[in-house]
């Protein structure tokens, strides 16, 4: 099924000109990939967008300087994940690098990271070098210092999404990714570097943000006005495939308005709707559904899940996990721990503590070591400064969270309770705190926010904590951290 996007710029005409059949013709005859070696069959729906996005002006157009010339010189793709991005993408690297041959093509890459923008390029790497007719026009290609056309006119580099990256650079084609993280004035940046070159153009692939996503929130006033017809926004291409405000997060035909790929059927709809019963609402809408979300969303953990997971606790304390966490003002903490049984990981809390400080906190942590010899036991050290240095001097297992492992604490925690692999003890301070947890995005990232949550989560972020490390110290190794 081809399903087209909800919100689009409407071509000049029904049998516009377009270099999209000719890129289509070279990626069926020479793309390939790691994971596609023997060739590439491209969805209709990214031939679709291909032919759109590389529309002409007709040559016997009225205004001499547009005839003849690419349609599009800013153009924004917006879809949920895994749909293909950095495939189009890639492609449409390759384009750049030919179709600006005879006037020196720059084609770069931009995201947040390096890193990330690699993606894109190490595809158009491979196909290059895998590919005798093409590596013949290109004299240097590597993975580090760009790609350099046979002639020297021409490259296509990396850079970070910095201002300073893009000064006094003639730009022929700017891929842009991760337009929800792009700082303010970036977008702005490109296409003034592509203003000196003809048919230069800024590409922006991506998915949905949040609240503090301010250039998306600005490129997609644009494009709306521009699908809406506005003629002062004909060069603005806009291609939006987004699901229906406040659908079902499971519902098909929700999942195929923001996922075309979901739709053609390359990715089958049922493992679709299995992952979205794991996440967050919060994160299926933004990431499946292609929806803007707030950038601070309601609970962490919706409160049927919390209630299926009661049970009795945790049935063995020794070697298993202890976690702390303590309220932002002092006046409490709590210790939960968690251990692996038949499949599912038991929590309970195991203490709480009021006006507690560090030296009380670290002679009970040498209590529950003496004790229980616990495979880790977990703090925030953020936290907890100074704390987990002091415990392993003494020898104690200790695991210290940082910022990017307490959002994937957060994460596998909720996917654990979301399949069914928790146990509680309904203990009374973790059923009155459960509720109180409010996330919060960080870039790509989600994780319970202390101070924007409704009260206090000592004791929920200690269950989280201990959960989390139980779980991955089934399939690590634990040491003294």
């Amino acid at each position: 099924m081809l399903q087209l996007p909800v919100t689009y710029t409407q071509p000049l005409s029904e049998d516009f000109i377009t270099d999209g059949d000719l890129l289509i013709e070279l990626a069926d005859i020479a793309w390939k990939s790691p994971e596609n070696p023997e060739g590439l069959e491209l969805d209709e729906w990214q031939r679709w967008l291909l032919r759109h996005l590389l529309e002409r002006y007709p040559g016997n157009h009225p205004n001499p300087d547009l005839a003849g010339r690419l349609r599009y010189r800013q153009a924004v793709v917006s879809l949920g994940r895994q749909n293909g991005k950095s495939l189009l993408a890639a492609i449409l690297g390759l384009y750049g690098l030919l179709v600006h041959q005879r006037s020196g093509a720059q084609v770069l890459s931009l995201a947040s990271s390096s890193d990330q923008a690699r993606i894109i390029y190490s595809r158009v790497l491979f196909v290059i070098q895998n590919n005798p007719f093409l590596s013949k026009r290109f004299k240097k290609a590597t993975e580090q210092r760009g790609i350099l056309t046979a002639d020297g006119t021409g490259r296509y580099d990396v850079k970070a999404a910095k201002e300073s990256a893009l000064q006094g650079i003639p730009i022929s084609l700017c891929l842009f990714d991760e337009l929800h993280l792009a700082k303010a004035g970036m977008w702005g940046a490109a296409v003034l570097g592509t203003s000196q070159r003809r048919d230069g153009m800024v590409l922006g692939i991506t998915t949905a943000g949040d609240q503090n996503s301010q250039t998306l929130i600005e490129l997609y006033k644009s494009g709306k006005k521009a699908a809406a017809g506005d003629t002062e926004l004909e060069r603005f291409g806009f291609f939006l495939w987004e699901a229906p405000e406040n659908a079902p997060v499971t519902d098909p035909d929700a999942i195929f308005a923001a996922n075309p790929s979901v739709a053609a059927g390359r990715i089958p709809l049922e493992q679709v709707i299995s992952d979205l019963k794991t996440l967050p609402e919060h994160e299926a809408r933004r990431y499946r559904l292609n929806q803007f979300i707030s950038g601070t969303a309601e609970s962490w953990l919706a409160g049927d899940l919390f209630r299926k997971a009661a049970g009795s606790g945790v049935e063995d304390k020794v070697g298993a996990v202890f976690a702390l966490d303590r309220t932002l003002s002092w006046t409490h903490a709590t210790i939960a721990v968690a251990n692996e049984k038949d499949g599912k990981q038991q929590t309970e809390l195991v203490q709480t503590f009021v006006n507690p400080n560090q030296n009380q906190l670290f002679d009970r942590m040498i209590e529950l070591n003496d004790k229980y010899s616990p495979r880790a036991i977990v703090v925030d050290d953020r936290m907890f400064p100074g704390l987990g240095h002091r415990m392993k001097q003494v020898g104690i297992p200790t695991w210290k969270l940082f910022a990017s492992e307490v959002a994937a604490a957060c994460s596998l925690t909720h996917a654990l309770f979301s399949t069914d692999k928790v146990r509680h003890n309904n203990d009374p301070l973790l059923i009155v705190q459960n509720p109180n947890g409010v996330v919060k995005y960080l870039g790509d990232r989600w994780f319970i926010a202390r101070k924007e949550s409704y009260g206090e989560v000592d004791a929920l972020m200690a269950t989280i904590f201990a959960t989390y490390v139980s779980e991955r110290a089934q399939h690590a190794q634990i040491g003294v951290f």
